[in-house]
Protein backbone atom coordinates (compact mmCIF):
# COMPACT_ATOMS: atom_id res chain seq x y z
CA UNK A 1 0.00 0.00 0.00
CA UNK A 2 1.57 3.35 -1.21
CA UNK A 3 0.92 6.77 -0.59
CA UNK A 4 -1.01 7.20 -3.66
CA UNK A 5 -3.65 4.91 -1.81
CA UNK A 6 -3.37 6.08 1.60
CA UNK A 7 -3.77 9.94 0.89
CA UNK A 8 -7.40 9.90 -0.80
CA UNK A 9 -9.02 7.69 1.81
CA UNK A 10 -7.34 10.54 4.63
CA UNK A 11 -8.67 12.89 2.32
CA UNK A 12 -12.33 11.31 2.36
CA UNK A 13 -11.72 10.85 6.69
CA UNK A 14 -11.02 14.77 6.34
CA UNK A 15 -14.19 15.39 4.24
CA UNK A 16 -16.59 13.75 5.83
CA UNK A 17 -15.28 15.56 9.34
CA UNK A 18 -15.60 18.58 7.11
CA UNK A 19 -19.31 18.14 6.79
CA UNK A 20 -19.80 17.50 10.29
CA UNK A 21 -18.18 20.89 10.63
CA UNK A 22 -20.50 22.77 8.54
CA UNK A 23 -23.12 20.88 9.87
CA UNK A 24 -22.99 22.51 13.50
CA UNK A 25 -21.19 25.79 11.84
CA UNK A 26 -24.81 26.07 10.11
CA UNK A 27 -26.74 24.99 12.88
CA UNK A 28 -27.79 21.86 11.00
CA UNK A 29 -26.77 20.13 13.79
CA UNK A 30 -27.21 21.44 17.55
CA UNK A 31 -25.01 20.68 20.54
CA UNK A 32 -27.43 18.67 21.68
CA UNK A 33 -28.07 17.01 18.54
CA UNK A 34 -24.22 16.53 18.33
CA UNK A 35 -23.92 14.47 21.44
CA UNK A 36 -26.82 12.17 21.05
CA UNK A 37 -24.84 10.98 17.75
CA UNK A 38 -21.79 10.54 19.85
CA UNK A 39 -24.07 8.54 22.26
CA UNK A 40 -25.18 6.44 19.52
CA UNK A 41 -22.01 5.52 18.47
CA UNK A 42 -20.18 4.78 21.47
CA UNK A 43 -23.57 2.73 22.33
CA UNK A 44 -25.01 1.05 19.25
CA UNK A 45 -23.49 1.44 15.98
CA UNK A 46 -19.78 0.62 17.11
CA UNK A 47 -20.65 -2.41 19.29
CA UNK A 48 -22.94 -3.50 16.30
CA UNK A 49 -19.39 -3.22 14.17
CA UNK A 50 -17.64 -5.13 16.66
CA UNK A 51 -20.47 -7.61 16.76
CA UNK A 52 -20.64 -7.87 12.84
CA UNK A 53 -16.85 -8.14 12.15
CA UNK A 54 -15.75 -10.85 15.01
CA UNK A 55 -18.29 -13.40 13.23
CA UNK A 56 -17.19 -12.26 9.56
CA UNK A 57 -14.26 -15.31 9.80
CA UNK A 58 -14.86 -18.78 11.14
CA UNK A 59 -12.70 -19.56 14.29
CA UNK A 60 -9.18 -20.28 13.27
CA UNK A 61 -6.90 -22.34 15.77
CA UNK A 62 -3.84 -20.31 14.88
CA UNK A 63 -4.89 -16.82 15.41
CA UNK A 64 -5.35 -17.43 19.59
CA UNK A 65 -1.62 -16.21 19.00
CA UNK A 66 -2.35 -13.42 17.06
CA UNK A 67 -5.21 -12.54 19.66
CA UNK A 68 -2.86 -12.74 22.53
CA UNK A 69 0.07 -10.64 20.22
CA UNK A 70 -2.79 -7.59 20.22
CA UNK A 71 -2.67 -7.76 24.09
CA UNK A 72 0.91 -7.72 24.00
CA UNK A 73 1.24 -5.25 21.56
CA UNK A 74 -1.34 -2.89 23.52
CA UNK A 75 0.14 -3.12 26.81
CA UNK A 76 3.38 -1.96 25.11
CA UNK A 77 2.01 0.76 23.79
CA UNK A 78 -0.09 2.01 26.75
CA UNK A 79 3.28 0.88 28.91
CA UNK A 80 5.11 3.74 26.39
CA UNK A 81 2.33 6.35 26.41
CA UNK A 82 1.99 6.25 29.87
CA UNK A 83 5.58 6.93 30.28
CA UNK A 84 5.56 9.83 27.39
CA UNK A 85 2.76 11.56 29.14
CA UNK A 86 4.32 11.82 32.01
CA UNK A 87 7.50 13.39 30.92
CA UNK A 88 6.63 15.27 28.13
CA UNK A 89 4.40 17.73 29.87
CA UNK A 90 7.35 18.15 32.45
CA UNK A 91 9.82 18.97 29.95
CA UNK A 92 7.75 21.72 27.91
CA UNK A 93 6.97 22.99 31.25
CA UNK A 94 3.50 23.17 30.92
CA UNK A 95 0.86 24.99 32.97
CA UNK A 96 -0.68 22.90 35.67
CA UNK A 97 -4.03 23.68 34.55
CA UNK A 98 -2.97 21.94 30.85
CA UNK A 99 -1.15 19.50 32.31
CA UNK A 100 -3.46 16.80 32.99
CA UNK A 101 -5.20 16.99 29.93
CA UNK A 102 -1.97 16.89 27.90
CA UNK A 103 -1.48 13.55 29.89
CA UNK A 104 -4.55 12.17 28.47
CA UNK A 105 -4.10 13.00 25.05
CA UNK A 106 -0.36 11.68 25.06
CA UNK A 107 -2.33 8.35 26.43
CA UNK A 108 -5.96 7.69 24.79
CA UNK A 109 -6.09 8.56 21.27
CA UNK A 110 -9.18 8.92 18.79
CA UNK A 111 -9.33 5.27 18.55
CA UNK A 112 -13.29 4.77 17.90
CA UNK A 113 -13.71 8.20 16.09
CA UNK A 114 -10.26 8.04 13.91
CA UNK A 115 -8.31 4.88 14.36
CA UNK A 116 -11.09 1.87 13.70
CA UNK A 117 -12.68 3.99 10.15
CA UNK A 118 -8.89 4.18 8.86
CA UNK A 119 -8.52 0.58 9.34
CA UNK A 120 -11.40 -0.05 8.35
CA UNK A 121 -11.03 1.46 4.44
CA UNK A 122 -7.40 -0.27 4.88
CA UNK A 123 -8.06 -3.74 6.05
CA UNK A 124 -11.64 -4.91 5.99
CA UNK A 125 -14.21 -5.45 8.14
CA UNK A 126 -12.79 -7.83 9.99
CA UNK A 127 -9.93 -5.68 10.94
CA UNK A 128 -12.34 -4.25 13.14
CA UNK A 129 -12.17 -7.11 15.48
CA UNK A 130 -8.52 -7.07 16.09
CA UNK A 131 -8.49 -3.35 16.19
CA UNK A 132 -11.22 -3.44 19.38
CA UNK A 133 -8.87 -6.11 20.31
CA UNK A 134 -6.42 -4.33 20.86
CA UNK A 135 -8.22 -1.10 22.29
CA UNK A 136 -9.41 -3.17 24.95
CA UNK A 137 -7.35 -1.76 27.69
CA UNK A 138 -8.51 1.60 25.95
CA UNK A 139 -12.25 1.00 27.13
CA UNK A 140 -11.36 0.00 30.47
CA UNK A 141 -8.13 2.38 30.98
CA UNK A 142 -9.95 5.60 30.09
CA UNK A 143 -12.65 5.68 33.28
CA UNK A 144 -10.38 4.47 35.85
CA UNK A 145 -6.49 5.88 34.94
CA UNK A 146 -7.12 8.41 32.57
CA UNK A 147 -9.33 10.20 34.80
CA UNK A 148 -6.25 9.94 37.29
CA UNK A 149 -4.07 11.54 34.99
CA UNK A 150 -6.20 14.35 33.92
CA UNK A 151 -7.57 15.75 37.29
CA UNK A 152 -4.28 14.90 39.32
CA UNK A 153 -2.23 17.68 38.46
CA UNK A 154 -5.70 20.26 39.64
CA UNK A 155 -5.71 21.91 42.78
CA UNK A 156 -9.48 22.30 42.84
CA UNK A 157 -10.32 19.18 44.87
CA UNK A 158 -12.20 17.56 41.90
CA UNK A 159 -13.60 14.28 43.71
CA UNK A 160 -13.23 11.67 41.57
CA UNK A 161 -15.32 8.89 41.51
CA UNK A 162 -13.92 5.78 39.97
CA UNK A 163 -17.20 3.92 39.37
CA UNK A 164 -16.69 0.23 38.02
CA UNK A 165 -19.71 0.00 36.25
CA UNK A 166 -18.65 2.68 34.26
CA UNK A 167 -15.17 1.41 33.95
CA UNK A 168 -16.45 -2.03 32.86
CA UNK A 169 -19.98 -1.85 31.49
CA UNK A 170 -19.58 0.43 28.55
CA UNK A 171 -20.79 -1.29 25.32
CA UNK A 172 -17.87 -1.11 23.26
CA UNK A 173 -16.08 -3.72 25.76
CA UNK A 174 -18.65 -5.53 26.47
CA UNK A 175 -19.32 -6.09 22.54
CA UNK A 176 -15.88 -6.78 22.44
CA UNK A 177 -15.62 -9.86 25.15
CA UNK A 178 -19.21 -11.42 23.48
CA UNK A 179 -17.66 -10.84 20.00
CA UNK A 180 -15.01 -13.15 21.20
CA UNK A 181 -17.35 -15.44 23.05
CA UNK A 182 -19.20 -15.61 19.88
CA UNK A 183 -15.62 -16.22 17.64
CA UNK A 184 -14.55 -19.14 19.67
CA UNK A 185 -18.28 -21.19 19.69
CA UNK A 186 -18.37 -19.98 16.11
CA UNK A 187 -21.57 -18.87 17.14
CA UNK A 188 -23.88 -17.50 13.82
CA UNK A 189 -26.10 -14.59 14.50
CA UNK A 190 -29.58 -14.85 12.62
CA UNK A 191 -29.67 -13.67 8.82
CA UNK A 192 -31.79 -10.77 10.22
CA UNK A 193 -30.44 -9.97 12.94
CA UNK A 194 -26.92 -10.02 11.05
CA UNK A 195 -28.25 -7.54 8.59
CA UNK A 196 -29.88 -5.19 11.51
CA UNK A 197 -26.35 -5.05 12.90
CA UNK A 198 -24.50 -4.74 9.75
CA UNK A 199 -26.87 -1.63 8.96
CA UNK A 200 -26.01 -0.33 11.92
CA UNK A 201 -22.38 -0.76 12.19
CA UNK A 202 -21.73 0.75 8.57
CA UNK A 203 -23.04 4.27 10.28
CA UNK A 204 -20.23 3.89 12.74
CA UNK A 205 -17.43 5.46 10.37
CA UNK A 206 -19.31 8.51 8.66
CA UNK A 207 -21.43 9.17 11.88
CA UNK A 208 -17.89 9.31 14.14
CA UNK A 209 -16.24 11.58 11.94
CA UNK A 210 -19.26 14.19 11.41
CA UNK A 211 -18.97 14.37 15.58
CA UNK A 212 -15.52 14.63 15.49
CA UNK A 213 -16.46 17.71 13.13
CA UNK A 214 -19.16 18.82 14.70
CA UNK A 215 -16.49 19.43 17.97
CA UNK A 216 -14.06 21.19 16.46
CA UNK A 217 -16.50 24.07 15.35
CA UNK A 218 -16.66 25.10 19.04
CA UNK A 219 -12.59 25.88 19.25
CA UNK A 220 -11.15 29.52 18.91
CA UNK A 221 -8.68 29.41 16.56
CA UNK A 222 -6.97 32.57 17.14
CA UNK A 223 -5.35 31.04 20.38
CA UNK A 224 -3.92 28.30 18.66
CA UNK A 225 -1.25 30.45 16.89
CA UNK A 226 -0.06 31.62 20.66
CA UNK A 227 0.52 28.02 22.23
CA UNK A 228 3.62 26.46 20.93
CA UNK A 229 2.99 23.98 23.65
CA UNK A 230 -0.43 22.20 22.27
CA UNK A 231 2.51 22.17 18.74
CA UNK A 232 4.99 20.16 21.16
CA UNK A 233 2.31 17.69 22.73
CA UNK A 234 1.10 17.02 18.71
CA UNK A 235 4.55 16.23 17.31
CA UNK A 236 4.11 13.51 20.44
CA UNK A 237 1.30 12.12 19.71
CA UNK A 238 1.79 12.19 16.08
CA UNK A 239 4.77 11.28 15.57
CA UNK A 240 6.98 10.05 18.71
CA UNK A 241 4.70 7.58 19.94
CA UNK A 242 4.31 5.54 16.39
CA UNK A 243 7.99 5.80 15.77
CA UNK A 244 8.41 4.72 19.30
CA UNK A 245 5.96 1.64 19.34
CA UNK A 246 6.97 0.62 16.27
CA UNK A 247 10.60 0.60 17.28
CA UNK A 248 9.66 -1.91 20.35
CA UNK A 249 7.10 -3.90 18.53
CA UNK A 250 9.54 -4.80 15.68
CA UNK A 251 12.02 -6.22 18.03
CA UNK A 252 10.28 -7.68 20.81
CA UNK A 253 9.40 -10.94 18.84
CA UNK A 254 13.78 -11.35 19.32
CA UNK A 255 13.12 -10.78 23.28
CA UNK A 256 10.02 -13.37 23.62
CA UNK A 257 11.43 -15.78 21.62
CA UNK A 258 9.14 -16.03 18.42
CA UNK A 259 9.86 -15.45 14.70
CA UNK A 260 8.44 -12.12 14.33
CA UNK A 261 5.05 -10.01 14.81
CA UNK A 262 2.42 -10.32 12.61
CA UNK A 263 1.90 -7.34 10.11
CA UNK A 264 -1.49 -7.11 11.45
CA UNK A 265 -0.39 -5.92 14.72
CA UNK A 266 2.40 -3.27 13.64
CA UNK A 267 0.05 -2.29 11.17
CA UNK A 268 -2.85 -1.65 14.05
CA UNK A 269 -0.86 -0.55 16.75
CA UNK A 270 1.18 2.04 14.90
CA UNK A 271 -1.50 3.43 13.60
CA UNK A 272 -3.50 3.92 16.38
CA UNK A 273 -0.85 5.55 17.92
CA UNK A 274 -0.49 7.75 15.41
CA UNK A 275 -4.34 8.85 15.81
CA UNK A 276 -4.96 12.51 16.74
CA UNK A 277 -6.40 13.55 20.21
CA UNK A 278 -9.85 11.85 21.06
CA UNK A 279 -13.26 14.35 21.00
CA UNK A 280 -13.93 12.89 23.90
CA UNK A 281 -11.17 14.33 25.94
CA UNK A 282 -13.64 17.82 25.99
CA UNK A 283 -16.69 15.48 27.58
CA UNK A 284 -14.64 14.09 30.12
CA UNK A 285 -12.94 17.58 30.68
CA UNK A 286 -16.09 19.25 31.16
CA UNK A 287 -17.34 16.84 33.77
CA UNK A 288 -14.66 16.87 35.65
CA UNK A 289 -13.79 20.73 35.51
CA UNK A 290 -10.22 19.86 33.92
CA UNK A 291 -9.73 22.70 31.72
CA UNK A 292 -11.83 21.57 28.57
CA UNK A 293 -11.03 24.56 26.17
CA UNK A 294 -7.62 22.78 26.12
CA UNK A 295 -8.85 19.72 25.52
CA UNK A 296 -10.81 21.78 22.21
CA UNK A 297 -7.30 23.24 21.00
CA UNK A 298 -5.69 20.08 21.47
CA UNK A 299 -8.07 18.41 19.46
CA UNK A 300 -8.05 20.72 16.66
CA UNK A 301 -4.35 20.99 16.42
CA UNK A 302 -3.37 16.93 16.49
CA UNK A 303 -6.80 16.67 13.45
CA UNK A 304 -5.66 18.86 11.40
CA UNK A 305 -1.31 18.15 11.74
CA UNK A 306 -2.69 14.31 11.20
CA UNK A 307 -3.32 15.29 7.87
CA UNK A 308 -0.43 15.40 7.06
CA UNK A 309 1.44 13.27 9.77
CA UNK A 310 -0.63 9.92 9.15
CA UNK A 311 0.41 9.97 5.23
CA UNK A 312 4.04 11.26 6.22
CA UNK A 313 4.30 7.67 8.54
CA UNK A 314 3.08 5.71 5.56
CA UNK A 315 5.51 7.05 2.73
CA UNK A 316 8.16 6.54 5.50
CA UNK A 317 7.07 3.06 5.41
CA UNK A 318 5.75 -0.05 3.62
CA UNK A 319 2.32 -1.69 4.31
CA UNK A 320 1.66 -3.56 0.89
CA UNK A 321 -0.57 -6.56 0.51
CA UNK A 322 -4.19 -6.98 0.41
CA UNK A 323 -7.04 -7.82 2.62
CA UNK A 324 -6.01 -7.92 6.39
CA UNK A 325 -2.72 -9.49 5.95
CA UNK A 326 -0.33 -7.77 4.29
CA UNK A 327 1.63 -10.13 2.15
CA UNK A 328 4.61 -8.03 2.56
CA UNK A 329 6.90 -6.33 5.17
CA UNK A 330 4.92 -3.36 7.31
CA UNK A 331 8.26 -1.24 7.73
CA UNK A 332 7.83 2.02 9.32
CA UNK A 333 10.63 4.62 9.50
CA UNK A 334 12.70 2.39 7.59
CA UNK A 335 15.73 4.81 7.19
CA UNK A 336 16.08 4.59 10.88
CA UNK A 337 15.37 1.20 11.10
CA UNK A 338 17.63 0.01 8.68
CA UNK A 339 20.86 2.24 10.26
Amino acid sequence: MDITTIIPIILTLLLIIGVGYFARRYNILSQESVQGISKFVLYVSLPALILVSSTSQKYNQSEIDLFCLLVVASAIYYLISIIISLSIPRLIRSKQSDAGIYRFILVFPSAVFFAFPLIELLFGKSSIFYAAIFNLPYFILTFSLGIWLMVSPLKNDVHVKLSPRRIFLNFAFLATLIGLLMYFTSTIIPQPLFNTLDLLGKMATPLALIVTGAYLFEVEIIPLLRNARHYCIAIARLLLLPLLVFAVLKYIPDVMGFSSMPNIVLAIAVIIASMPAAVQTVIIAAEYNANPKTASEIILVTTLLAAITIPAVFLSSRCTGAGVYPKESFTLYSFFLDK
